[in-house]
C-alpha cells in the first residue's frame, strides 16, 4: 500500500520558474486546492511544457484516470490473492467502482478532445464516487481499507481535475 501511494505521489523532475510559474497561475484560479493542483500537475513533466489551461486540464485528466486504473488492478490483485478470505469481497466492490469510474474517464478524455468540456467535467465529478464509494464497502465490512489514503488523494485530484476543466467553460 505503501508503495502504491509512493509510486502515485513522487515523479516530479526539475523544472524551470518559467514553467512552474505558468502551473501556478493557472492552479491560481481555482477557488481552492491550489496547492493540490501544483502537487497533481508536477507528477506529469508534460506539465512544464504545457501553454494552455486546456493542455494542463488534458494533462491532469491523464494522471487521473492512470492512477484510478493502477487502484484498480491493485484491488484486484489483492482480491485474488485473498480468495475467500473477508478482504476478497470489499476489494471486488471497489474494483467495480474503480472499472465503472476508468470508463467515465476514457470516456471524459474522448470529449475533452471535441472540446464538450462541461459533459467531460460531469463525468470526472461522477468519477469521484470511486474512491468514497470504495471507503464506504469497506467501512460496512468493518475491515480497514488497503487505499483509504490513496482514495483520499484520488478524491482531491479528481475534483481539481474536474475544476480546471471548468476553466475551460465559457
Amino acid at each position: 500500500m505503501a508503495l502504491l501511494l509512493l509510486f502515485l505521489l513522487l515523479s516530479a523532475v526539475q523544472h524551470s520558474s518559467a514553467d512552474a510559474n505558468f502551473i501556478k497561475t493557472t492552479c491560481g484560479h481555482l477557488r481552492f486546492r491550489s496547492d493540490v493542483c501544483v502537487r497533481l500537475l508536477e507528477l506529469d513533466q508534460r506539465s512544464y511544457a504545457a501553454t494552455t489551461n486546456e493542455e494542463l486540464s488534458n494533462i491532469a485528466l491523464d494522471i487521473i484516470t492512470n492512477n484510478y486504473t493502477k487502484v484498480c488492478n491493485f484491488l484486484r490483485d489483492m482480491a485474488s490473492q485473498h480468495h475467500g478470505e473477508p478482504i476478497q469481497d470489499p476489494c471486488d466492490q471497489c474494483v467495480f467502482y474503480y472499472n465503472e469510474a476508468v470508463q467515465k474517464l476514457h470516456d471524459a478524455q474522448a470529449l475533452m478532445a471535441k472540446k464538450a468540456y462541461n459533459d467531460a467535467s460531469l463525468l470526472v465529478d461522477d468519477a469521484v464516487n470511486a474512491p468514497n464509494s470504495c471507503e464506504s464497502v469497506f467501512s460496512g465490512a468493518v475491515i480497514p481499507s488497503p487505499v483509504k489514503q490513496t482514495d483520499a488523494y484520488l478524491l482531491d485530484d479528481s475534483q481539481v481535475t474536474r475544476d480546471l476543466i471548468r476553466l475551460l467553460i465559457s
